[in-house]
């Protein structure tokens, strides 16, 4: 999947390319076209009202969103789950994740000419053009819609172990999160997490 997410990245069309996998089809039109739809809307915001913004959203976007994500969803879903797993969830993720990650950047620095719920308005014109909650056929609307209402910043304050992952404490934020794209919770945390501790050091120098 990872493979075929940066051929989207690059747009180069191979007109003798091999045949895709059933499992790579998933993974494109599950994962990438969702991502890439999502990256789109973030780039068409960044270019319009949020110039100041475009380092660090690059960086937590690229990161989550090309590298740390699908990777995860890759080396951890089955050929199934992948094959029923949902583009709207997956783009649900990955702005709820997104938005947090600018309701923190929001405490640490202020933005001239930003009004002062910028995070909340950005995430809610992200969340209409994609037309994230538009399906009718969308049997996770609530679930979605009820996480999206949420105000709370995450907690992101848990160091991680990586020699011992059991001593890792995740917060309870990351259940409805991981399974709306069937991911243990400890995954969700350990993408989110590393990026926000790098993105506070930067805020903070």
């Amino acid at each position: 999947m990872l493979g075929f997410l940066k051929k989207l990245l690059s747009g180069n069309k191979e007109k003798n390319a091999p045949a895709l996998s059933e499992r790579d089809l998933n993974g494109r039109n599950r994962v990438g076209y969702p991502t890439m739809q999502l990256s789109r809307e973030i780039d068409n915001l960044v270019k319009l009202k949020y110039r100041p913004l475009k380092r660090v959203i690059k960086v937590y976007r690229d990161t989550l969103f090309f590298k740390w994500g699908p990777a995860v969803i890759n080396n951890t879903l089955s050929d199934e789950q992948l094959a029923n797993l949902s583009g709207r969830n997956v783009q649900m993720v990955y702005l709820l994740l997104f938005r947090d990650m600018l309701r923190h950047i929001s405490g640490l620095a202020k933005f001239r000419h930003f009004a002062e719920d910028w995070p909340e308005q950005f995430a809610n014109e992200l969340l209409d053009n994609c037309k994230m909650l538009g399906d009718s056929d969308d049997v996770d609307v609530a679930k979605k819609e009820a996480l999206f209402a949420n105000t709370e910043l995450y907690n992101v304050d848990n160091p991680i172990d990586p020699k011992h992952p059991e001593n890792t404490q995740i917060p309870d934020w990351t259940a409805p999160l991981a399974e709306l794209i069937m991911l243990p919770p400890d995954m969700i945390y350990k993408c989110h997490r590393p990026l926000m501790v790098a993105i506070d050091r930067r805020k903070k120098r």
